[in-house]
Formats: C-alpha cells, structure tokens, sequence
C-alpha cells in the first residue's frame, strides 16, 4: 500500500471513532422532565408526559397506531401498517432518535418539557 491509501485509511477510521464517540456522548445526555410530542403528517397533535403511564391509540385515513408510555419511555405497540417498522422499534426514554411510521405519516419525537432557549434572533 501507498501513503496516501494508508494516510485515508487512517483518516477515515478516526471520523468513524468520532462520530460514534459524539453519538454515544449524545446518547447518554439525559433530558430532564421529558415529554414526548407526536406528529401526524408534519403538525404536532399532541404532547405526551412520559411521567405517567397512558395507553392511546392515534388514527389517520391510512389506518391507527396504538401507543403507550411506561415506566418514562414510550412505544408503538401496535399498527396495522404492512411493514410494522414503528412496533419494532424499540421503546424511547430519551430523544436520540424519533420512532417514525412512514405510512401513516406518525413521529414521536422526545424533548425536555422546560426546555429553554439560548438566545434570540432577530
């Protein structure tokens, strides 16, 4: 091998670490008083407290989503969507990553109830 193979070899392993090193980093940030918001073909629907234990189900012309939030997480446990990717997710604590199902237009997304901003633009 030349330098410059092993040079972008090397550079290329070093993105990898770090880009997994601030996922993880990210990941563990704990979100304090977390609530979590659900979204139906782009607008906010509603605004779940993940403090308390609720069952509900959300439904759209294409079909239903069935959601539940327990023990500070929630999830999707039940759909009559064909590819079922929302139920196979798994259940949220924190908003790393939002449960989405595509074909009923459904995100649930995890944030901080008091969740301030830094500064204003204007």
């Amino acid at each position: 091998m030349n330098k410059k193979t092993v040079s972008t070899i090397v550079v290329l392993a070093l993105l990898c670490v770090g880009g997994i090193s601030a996922w993880l980093t990210m990941n563990s940030i704990p979100v304090s008083s977390p609530v979590a918001e659900i979204y139906s073909y782009g607008r906010l629907i509603r605004t779940v407290d993940l403090s308390h234990d609720d069952s509900f189900t959300v439904e759209c012309d294409e079909g239903f989503n069935t959601i539940l939030v327990r023990d500070g997480k929630i999830s999707v446990t039940a759909a009559d969507c064909p590819d079922k990717v929302c139920v196979r997710s798994e259940a949220l604590p924190r908003g790393s990553v939002p449960i989405v199902c595509l074909p009923h237009r459904l995100e649930i997304q995890i944030r901080s109830a008091s969740q301030d901003l830094d500064g204003q633009i204007r």
